[in-house]
């Protein structure tokens, strides 16, 4: 059925013939006719009614926001206040109890003044002696070091003596390590008064000098310097194996020794 009814609706199309002319006479008749412009409808009463309103919300608003800070409720409304200004005396925003903070600066200042006590007795001590002689007696400091002419393929090793004791007996030894081309070539001190020529010997992978107190000799308080010198391979080479001792006796009978390295 609906096939038959688009049929008829597609031949009725077809057969209709539109009249033109009756169209056009009636554009034509509608652009002669005056043409006449609605204004629009106004009234006095929007206006001022709008005002009105307005106001009478404002109104409103302002006696809320009064009510609400005469009762205490509600935003405070006055000026901000500015946050303190950055400086050398600002403090972070949390409060502190006066006798808290009156203790705590005098625990510090406690502290900042046994830090530099302590700090300034080891600075000393660090000038007197060094790690390694922490259990010398008082009355001997040593040292132990490369000296600073030493070239590529030849060195010297230096041992520093101060005893504030005179000393009835002593022996030294300079223990260097052995490596390729290692080889003695002397040996020197600044009191050979006093001291022995150095014993030279090869001991346990080390290349040995040793010094002694020349017999009867007591040596002065006072400070002196002991060397070994030797050949090696050309090159830069490490004291961390070498090592030294000193073994003494004071004139009053009391001993001590100490033993060191160059690291």
């Amino acid at each position: 059925m609906n096939d038959d009814v688009n049929d008829r609706l597609r031949v009725t199309a077809e057969e209709f013939e539109p009249d033109r002319d009756r169209m056009w006479s009636r554009v034509s008749e509608g652009m002669r006719e005056p043409r006449v412009r609605a204004e629009p409808v106004r009234t006095g009463w929007r206006i001022p009614q709008l005002g009105l309103a307005t106001g009478a919300a404002l109104a409103l608003i302002g006696a809320i926001v009064f009510f609400g800070q005469f009762l205490g409720i509600g935003p405070v409304v006055g000026p901000t206040s500015e946050p303190p200004a950055a400086g050398p005396g600002t403090r972070s925003a949390e409060a502190t109890d006066p006798a808290t903070s009156d203790d705590a600066s005098s625990d510090e200042e406690e502290a900042t003044s046994d830090g530099e006590s302590e700090a300034t007795e080891t600075s000393e001590g660090e000038s007197e002696s060094t790690p390694e002689l922490e259990g010398a007696p008082d009355w001997l400091w040593t040292d132990g070091s490369v000296n600073p002419n030493t070239q590529e393929f030849w060195s010297q090793s230096d041992l520093v003596l101060k005893n504030q004791e005179p000393l009835a007996e002593l022996t030294i030894e300079l223990r260097i390590a052995e490596g390729e081309g290692v080889e003695s070539t002397g040996s020197w001190t600044t009191a050979d008064s006093f001291f022995t020529v150095a014993e030279v010997t090869e001991e346990d992978g080390f290349l040995v000098y040793r010094w002694t107190l020349q017999e009867g000799k007591v040596l002065p308080a006072g400070e002196y310097t002991l060397a070994g010198q030797f050949n090696h391979n050309t090159g830069t080479r490490s004291a961390d194996g070498d090592r030294y001792s000193f073994e003494a006796v004071t004139e009053g009978g009391e001993s001590g020794a100490v033993e060191g390295d160059f690291a």
